[in-house]
């Protein structure tokens, strides 16, 4: 896989807790390598004089979407709340992405209202809806000016979701074949 950034891929902000550090930076890696130009916050590395909030806004002004890394730490962070809000406000795309959560009513009504990624189980399906759901993005945000970003973060989501579908589909149908020819053999 070319580890080129393509220009026509959304920039990708990843808003997360200081302690999710290590498991963001592999998530930071994987996009990058699949080709998205994303950019982790790093609250530690400001101009001399510079605070978070004139930091953070350059920043987040300079992405088409934001990931929301959703873990316990994420919740009680007063910067991950403010990314989210100052993202919301300016109509960026907004995905959360569940890492860690044991329910989903903890999750602020603003972000419960989204169409969100669940990556909890690890599972490569959930990576490639990931996948889908940005390139998505990326496909309606270099197009038009988006209105209700809510609605369009439910229509992407609704194409990913339909195309993850079609991957389950696939598997089960692959992994229905490959019982069926060890029966055979057997026999």
């Amino acid at each position: 896989m070319s580890t080129a950034l393509n220009a026509d891929r959304a920039r990708i902000y990843l808003s997360f807790a200081d302690e999710d550090r290590p498991r963001v930076m592999e998530l930071v890696r994987w996009l990058n390598d699949s080709g998205w130009q994303v950019r982790a916050d790093d609250r530690h590395a400001f101009a001399a004089g510079e605070g978070w909030g004139r930091a953070a806004a350059r920043r987040l002004n300079s992405c088409d979407v934001i990931l929301c890394v959703i873990t316990p730490g994420w919740l009680v962070s007063t910067f991950c709340h403010r990314e989210f809000s100052y993202c919301a406000k300016r109509g960026k795309f907004v995905l959360p992405v569940l890492c860690e959560l044991t329910d989903v009513a903890l999750l602020p009504e603003g972000i419960r209202a989204l169409p969100r990624v669940d990556l909890t189980q690890g599972r490569m399906v959930d990576y490639l809806a990931l996948k889908e759901v940005l390139t998505q993005a990326g496909s309606q945000i270099g197009g038009v000016a988006v209105v209700d970003p809510g609605a369009a973060n439910k229509r992407i989501f609704a194409r990913a979701l339909a195309r993850r579908r079609s991957l389950g589909l696939l598997a089960a149908a692959l992994l229905l074949g490959a019982l069926a020819a060890i029966w055979f053999w057997v026999l």
